[in-house]
């Protein structure tokens, strides 16, 4: 636990390296604020930036005031304090003398008040190129002798098997396990947790997760927008598996089927994630749906063009935008089971979800009017954080006839928020805590899964199907899903007219198929989101 009593004999500092990228900007700055102004940081930390080019304080201030959410918390007076605890650091990451003046400068500032413990936090906002140099220096140069040292290192962890052996070599030599953190802050911390609650304390839910009951599951990163002029290079390079797959959502498939860990702690669920990790089948191409998009021709901004239009992509790209992977698991509990991973740029919606879709009963009582009625459970990080259960519940009226309903588990609004996002891990490191953290032989697993396909994309080339901008992504993706066993409902009714769903359903029986739906006509009074994958 840290610390907040002002008399605290333990000092914090952290130090982002490449504090001058957009990540360091966009993300890990505005955390920072965001537990300084919840007064969450340890009373006394103190904030360091390392870049090559020369920083100063008073400008750097100003180029990230954009993303500091200002408006919403006005606190002039505390956003001074704030940045009165921040102290830029200019060097090479190649030179060690550079590391030593960060030391000297950390010292400095942990030595004011007396402080006899020295605890440090070292974030890697940083190209995976130079990560060798950094945490051979820091490890050398800066790290603590009389507190606890962590690393913090963001994605790409490497490209594929090969590489990441010698990343986990080289980060291994200089720290040990329990000090190193791999973050991807776009896991949803609330969302994962209400999830092991029900699992784990429902019996309903802990009898039902297993293949007998379970159809398929369908984890889904959907994004409305292209790919910027900011990531262009670092997505033309690893595309959409490599920036998605092989972290975040291979993570949370790890997380929803494993075996409930022995004990509550971070070992032993990360050692249940392990074991899970091992059990997934390695796919082949012929589980892979690769795309790009294209111009719709529709759109008039020119921002909205196809892929390789972009000035800043080449002509020539066959990186994919869009990809679904089909997986599964080999084990009692999961044999047979479809884990169906989809992500995509330039998509129609912007969410981030994943759907347990049940089996069907073996007979239909009610005299639906589908053949194959299934209940879902979705998990939903993105517009919203919140669990909800899709399900059959009858119409109102004198006659059994069925209706699309739900049943709402969110818990979010029952009491006070915690905190989400980046500053919930940044605060998870503060503490110690890394259960929501891969440890580095879960990664070494998760590259062993994607390796093979991603060396046969990366030889082959093969050329990517195109899907519209703004569109729900390729055709073939669908069908590929629905072969595997997911079912994409055109019956949902979310207060729609008989005339609005007649349209909709006629319509997504010829673009997707009998199954499928476009996104329906909703009523404006109804609260849900589009619920439709």
């Amino acid at each position: 636990m840290i610390s907040m009593d002002p008399h605290n004999e333990e000092a914090y500092s952290i130090v982002v390296f490449g504090a001058s990228g957009g990540l360091a900007k966009k993300k890990v700055f505005p955390a920072l604020w965001a537990l300084f102004r919840e007064n969450r940081l340890p009373q006394g930390t103190k904030i360091f930036t390392f870049t090559r080019s020369p920083l100063q304080t008073k400008t750097y201030r100003l180029q990230i005031l954009p993303y500091m959410e200002l408006d919403k918390h006005r606190d002039p007076k505390k956003y001074n304090l704030f940045w009165t605890t921040v102290h830029c650091v200019q060097g090479e990451y190649d030179k060690p003398e550079n590391y030593v003046a960060l030391t000297e400068a950390m010292v400095h500032q942990e030595t004011k008040h007396n402080q006899v413990r020295a605890n440090r936090i070292f974030y890697l906002a940083l190209p995976p190129i130079v990560f060798d140099q950094v945490t051979l220096n820091v490890s050398r140069k800066c790290s603590s002798t009389t507190g606890w040292n962590r690393i913090i290192v963001e994605k790409p962890f490497a490209r594929d098997d090969i590489s990441y052996k010698a990343f986990q070599t080289s980060l291994c030599n200089c720290f040990r396990e329990s000090q190193i953190y791999l973050m991807d802050h776009l896991l949803s911390r609330q969302v994962m947790q209400n999830f092991f609650a029900l699992r784990y304390s429902n019996h309903l839910w802990a009898e039902t997760l297993n293949h007998r009951h379970v159809a398929a599951v369908m984890i889904s990163i959907k994004c409305e927008l292209p790919v910027s002029v900011n990531r262009a290079d670092y997505f033309n390079q690893f595309g959409i598996i490599r920036d998605l797959m092989t972290n975040h959502m291979i993570q949370m498939l790890a997380m929803l089927a494993m075996d409930q860990p022995y004990a509550n702690t971070a070992d032993d669920l990360r050692a249940e994630r392990l074991k899970v990790l091992r059990q997934v089948l390695t796919p082949n191409i012929g589980d892979v749906v690769l795309a790009q998009y294209r111009n719709n021709r529709r759109e008039t901004d020119p921002a909205k063009c196809g892929y390789t239009e972009h000035t800043y992509i080449p002509k020539d790209s066959f990186t994919p935008t869009f990809a679904l992977v089909v997986l599964h698991i080999n084990n009692r509990r999961w044999t047979g089971v479809p884990f169906i991973l989809r992500a995509g740029k330039a998509l129609n919606d912007t969410k981030s979800e994943v759907r347990i879709q049940y089996k069907p009963v073996d007979c239909d009582t009610f005299h639906s009017d589908s053949t194959d009625i299934r209940n879902e459970l979705v998990l939903r990080s993105f517009p919203t954080e919140e669990v909800f259960m899709r399900m059959r519940l009858k119409r109102q009226g004198e006659d059994i006839c069925l209706r699309e309903s739900e049943i709402n588990l969110r818990v979010d609004d029952r009491g006070p928020k915690g905190l989400q996002g980046l500053p919930g891990y940044l605060l998870n490191v503060f503490q110690g805590d890394q259960t929501l953290f891969m440890r580095s032989d879960e990664q070494c697993e998760i590259w062993r899964i994607f390796s093979p396909v991603l060396a046969t994309i990366d030889s082959d080339r093969p050329r990517p199907l195109h899907y519209d901008f703004g569109s729900r992504g390729p055709l073939l993706a669908y069908r590929k899903a629905e072969r595997a066993g997911f079912v994409f409902f055109a019956t949902d009714e979310w207060h729609q007219s008989e005339e609005t769903l007649e349209y909709t359903v006629k319509n997504s029986k010829q673009l997707i198929g009998p199954h499928t739906a476009l996104k329906p006509v909703r009523d404006p009074r109804s609260k849900r989101s589009n619920s439709n994958p």
